[in-house]
């Protein structure tokens, strides 16, 4: 599509905004090639304007150009992976560092910041939270609160913006009971706060994410908006970009992607039902370990009371994590849908247990019972954005592997072991230091094969 057929449907909401502001009218914005929107975000925005024809920012041009031929905007994608408020923040207050592109390649930050911009979209949040640079307590979300209102005090003095707008943060994991989104929840209402408190205008993009993914569900069970739980896919981007386009006031433009591009997607969803519900695990987390970077300190490699009763045979739910403590809180625990990798039964993904500490470490159990005595093969494996995690994994007590799982060649390892006869008890520990924090473990016959005549529980037997 020409660049030369897009926006005037934004100069008329920019429009609209001034005359509606404090009561005053004012003319609408008139620049020569149309309305310059910059979109200030991580990676998300970096593949909303990196993705071609699929992220949001390419879905919001195409939706503003079906409606209105006529407009010309310019779409100024800086999305930076890896990047939160405060390393907004920290880059804005260091025009040396400036001279760099981050994930869009042409758009390089400098140059994008030099010229005043009609509209300025910022989507922050994600890594905050999935680091994550923040802690689950109100002291910490508000001063990254502090850390928002000053970062966009420094982007509206480089841009001189007639319109701020703040998206709400979309979704980590897909259930929105999970503790991260719980925190989610109340960094969003900070967003909210600083819109009211600026004058900004509040793009739904939470809201509108949740919505879309609704009626994906409804067709089918198995739906998902990001692979990974992070990233929007091909219809999470179009989620994304019809929740901007409605805050931005672009309603026809918003309904035009809908229809146009939403509904031959969920059109197209063939029923499926949900995975049956797998074994469960017992779990646990909290235990906070002393800060490492490509190793664990000396200390946390001591096998705490948690580690010793395991390796004893003894009731490790029981034990302390350390000497004069009390246990951890043990509970039952289902991979699921939501979560990373979920449709892998023997996946556990901490996101849905705990908010996720750096250097957070935890456990995870589950009992099985073999008729007779076999060989088997644990296969372990890492999914998820950025993770460094490292895994000991015990069966019967006896260590079957301790490594850092997510430097192992495609974050996979296999060990060769045997079940006996009877209950067997199978018990991980998974240190955490950053980003996305799960792990698989199955157990299969040497060749791949699920192992014969087995029952797997999360419980002791009886």
């Amino acid at each position: 599509m020409d660049r030369n057929s897009l926006c005037s449907g934004v100069l008329l909401l920019v429009w609209i905004f001034l005359t509606t502001l404090g009561g005053q009218s004012a003319e609408p914005i008139s620049r020569e090639g149309g309305a310059r929107i910059i979109f200030v975000g991580d990676s998300i925005t970096g593949q909303g304007g990196g993705w071609q024809n699929a992220g949001f920012v390419f879905q919001m041009r195409d939706a503003l150009g079906a409606t209105d031929p006529a407009t010309t905007p310019e779409l100024v994608p800086l999305g930076g992976s890896g990047m939160g408020v405060g390393a907004w923040l920290g880059l804005l207050n260091q025009p040396d560092k400036q001279s760099r592109y981050l994930d869009v390649k042409g758009v390089e930050v400098g140059t994008s910041l030099s010229k005043p911009a009609d509209v300025l979209v910022v989507m922050l949040g994600m890594n905050d939270l999935l680091a994550p640079y923040v802690l689950d307590s109100d002291e910490s979300l508000d001063r990254w609160q502090a850390d928002y209102r000053k970062m966009l005090d420094a982007l509206e003095k480089r841009l001189h913006p007639k319109i701020t707008a703040l998206a709400t943060i979309t979704p980590q994991t897909e259930d929105p009971g999970t503790p991260k989104n719980r925190v989610e929840a109340r960094m969003n209402e900070r967003i909210r706060a600083l819109a009211d408190e600026r004058k900004a205008l509040l793009l739904p993009t939470h809201t509108t994410y949740w919505e879309v993914l609704k009626e994906g569900r409804q067709r089918r069970a198995t739906f998902t908006l990001a692979g990974d739980r992070i990233h929007p896919n091909q219809a999470g981007h179009i989620a994304v970009a019809m929740a901007m386009l409605k805050g931005l006031g672009e309603d026809s433009a918003a309904a035009w992607l809908r229809e146009a591009r939403w509904k031959p997607i969920l059109d197209g969803l063939t029923p499926a039902d949900a995975p049956p519900q797998p074994p469960p695990w017992l779990v646990t987390s909290g235990l906070i370990l002393k800060g490492w970077q490509e190793a664990l300190a000396p200390e946390d490699l001591v096998p705490n009371p948690i580690d010793l009763a395991i390796q004893r045979g003894e009731d490790f739910t029981q034990a302390p994590s350390h000497e004069g403590g009390s246990p951890l809180n043990w509970r039952p625990f289902h991979s699921g849908i939501h979560l990373t990798d979920g449709t892998n039964p023997d996946s556990v993904d901490f996101a849905g247990i705990t908010f996720g500490r750096n250097f957070e470490a935890g456990y995870g159990a589950r009992w099985i019972r073999s008729e007779t005595s076999q060989p088997v093969k644990l296969a372990m494996k890492a999914s998820g954005v950025g993770s460094i995690s490292h895994l000991t994994v015990w069966l019967n007590g006896e260590p079957v592997y301790a490594g850092m799982l997510t430097s192992e060649p495609k974050r996979q390892a296999t060990r060769d072991t045997v079940l006996r006869a009877g209950w067997n008890v199978l018990v991980f520990k998974s240190c955490h230091r950053t980003w996305q924090w799960q792990q698989s473990i199955s157990v299969t016959q040497p060749d791949g094969t699920p192992p014969a005549a087995v029952e797997i529980r999360g419980e002791p037997p009886p």
